[in-house]
């Protein structure tokens, strides 16, 4: 496959589910809306960041830069605000093999690309990587794990495109549940 080739078919594969992520998520130019998408966050980190902890990363594959744990910082956000960290749900995330890591990875590392954007949105609203931000400030700060994503991604040999598609697909819905419960809560 053609350098970053993978990454682009995922892309595109996923770009509906992403745009709906997006659309549920929002933007936040309020001080509310913020307390809306630290709580959402929250909710699809626990998950993630639990289904990480009980998964070995693959001999087979060279493994990322170690990830910034987000959930204690989320938590001091949410402490920094007068928040309460919301209930978890019992998480229907699952990392079994290759495809299905990758897959996740390929959204949760993704998502470093938006904290970028995110991370100067939260700092008009006063908030910074000390104060309320932290988990945008570690979650920007470093485009390595993306960068060594998609190449574990186009150079890792036999893996299943379909299953990988099918694990990014089942994130975002995660990520879609975690905000949509807390708006029907």
């Amino acid at each position: 496959m053609n350098l970053s080739s993978r990454r682009f078919l995922v892309r595109d594969r996923t770009s509906l589910s992403h745009a709906r992520v997006e659309a549920i998520v929002g933007s936040f130019s309020t001080i509310a809306d913020y307390h809306r998408y630290l709580r959402g966050t929250y909710v699809f980190r626990s998950a993630y960041e639990d289904a990480m902890a009980s998964f070995d990363w693959p001999s087979d594959l060279p493994p990322l830069d170690h990830a910034p744990q987000l959930l204690p910082l989320l938590r001091q956000d949410l402490g920094d605000l007068g928040l309460q960290p919301p209930p978890i749900d019992e998480s229907s995330l699952q990392v079994s093999d290759r495809e299905t890591l990758l897959g996740t990875l390929y959204v949760t590392e993704g998502s470093s690309l938006g904290a970028r954007i995110l991370y100067r949105r939260a700092q008009e609203l006063g908030l910074t990587g000390e104060f309320g931000a932290r988990h945008l400030f570690a979650q920007s700060e470093s485009l390595t794990r993306w960068r060594q994503l998609v190449k574990l991604l186009d150079e890792a040999p036999e893996l299943d495109l379909d299953k990988l598609v099918a694990a990014s697909e089942t994130v975002f819905a995660a990520v879609g549940g975690a905000f949509e419960r807390l708006q029907d809560a």
